[in-house]
């Protein structure tokens, strides 16, 4: 049995990696949601509703998309909407902190994992822990493409400033780390691939985040509750032997081509009387930006439910596809049977460093495997 474990999860991929974890170890557990994405509420209720919920607490705290709803609607503008924005931030930002002292002072977690332990509230967590603990708290969970890739985008200047801006104003337990899971509070990190991660830091211990957590009956638990919950057609699902999971509708509008691409292999799927899933980016605005949709042998999957959620409902040997996604790594790791290609619909920069470790761990390039599908020029 371990001690009392507190997880923080930011996205939906690592509340799910919260819950595999906490399944696993056993012990007293309670989950953070903080509000960075608008799935929150909805997930707090799945978990919740889920019959191997480990949790004894889901707590759910104001973050970006809780900021965002609040500034919805607003008619400022200028240097009014920017002082508006800062007060709203620094108000719930004093309420989730508060909230983060209350819960270590009632739970008293032995352990505090995180997927960003660069956030001010995850970091604040862990220092809390820390003094009470006089040790290191901190298990750091599998990111994604970020535990392998790093940022997207280096901002050293932007950076700095960020870090002297909260060290005035949260004091010398804030912590700027270049790449995350390196917080001086982790002990430990929970890696799908530990021996390609950036951090190889020895002062830590490197685990192998075990497969078999996502994978059992639990979880196929889980992934029929949300079906039901986001009303998938599961039926639907299981007929469609390609899954699209695209990008933001922005790359398609920056080359018209690529979308004009993946219409015809959506039409040569269909001309071969085969059914074509289609997962737009959560933060699409529309519907069906690409037009992909039109077609008779196509089913529209829920943009906000994680494709995490969706892999144990497809097919054996089902296709799937994307570009530069995290789901990817997902798919070909926790479904091996599954056929997965990148898109590669961009070339250089992180895209070009996601191919590589996508090649590396036996994800090859869409354009030669796609019938129908012409890749980038």
């Amino acid at each position: 049995m371990s001690g009392r474990a507190l997880y923080l999860a930011s996205t939906p991929m690592i509340a799910l990696e919260a819950a595999g974890a906490a399944l696993a170890h056993g012990g007293p557990a309670q989950l953070v949601l903080i509000e960075d994405f608008d799935l929150a509420e909805q997930l707090a209720a799945l978990l919740q509703r889920w019959s191997d919920n480990p949790f004894e607490t889901i707590h759910r705290l104001p973050g970006r998309h809780t900021e965002h709803t609040l500034d919805a609607g607003d008619d400022r503008h200028g240097v009014g909407d920017f002082l508006h924005r800062i007060r709203v931030k620094r108000d719930l930002r004093r309420q989730t902190l508060a909230a983060i002292r209350h819960i270590d002072t009632q739970f008293g977690p032995d352990s505090v994992w995180v997927g960003n332990d660069r956030k001010v509230e995850t970091q604040y967590a862990l220092h809390l822990a820390s003094q009470r603990l006089a040790d290191r708290p901190g298990r750091y969970l599998d990111d994604g493409l970020y535990s392998y890739l790093g940022d997207v985008r280096q901002r050293p200047l932007i950076r700095r400033i960020d870090w002297l801006v909260k060290r005035i104003i949260y004091g010398r337990w804030w912590h700027r780390g270049k790449q995350a899971g390196t917080s001086p509070w982790i002990a430990e990190s929970w890696l799908a691939f530990p021996g390609q991660a950036i951090d190889q830091d020895p002062r830590r211990r490197h685990h192998a985040l075990p497969a078999s957590w996502f994978t059992g009956r639990p979880f196929l638990r889980l992934s029929a509750l949300a079906a039901k919950q986001f009303v998938v057609d599961r039926a639907g699902l299981r007929r469609c032997e390609s899954v699209l999971v695209l990008p933001h509708s922005n790359q398609l509008v920056a080359n018209p081509a690529l979308a004009g691409n993946l219409r015809a292999f959506v039409d040569a799927a269909s001309a071969r009387g085969q059914c074509v899933a289609i997962k737009y980016h959560p933060r699409e605005s529309q519907p069906d930006p690409a037009g992909l949709l039109a077609g008779s042998n196509t089913l529209a999957l829920p943009t906000l439910l994680p494709m995490e959620l969706l892999l144990p409902l497809l097919r054996c040997g089902a296709l799937v596809t994307g570009e530069g996604s995290t789901a990817l790594l997902a798919a070909s790791w926790l479904r091996p049977d599954l056929k997965v290609f990148d898109l590669g619909l961009s070339r250089g920069g992180y895209a070009a460093r996601a191919a590589e470790l996508f090649a590396r761990n036996g994800i090859t390039k869409a354009d030669d495997n796609l019938p129908g599908f012409i890749g980038p020029d």
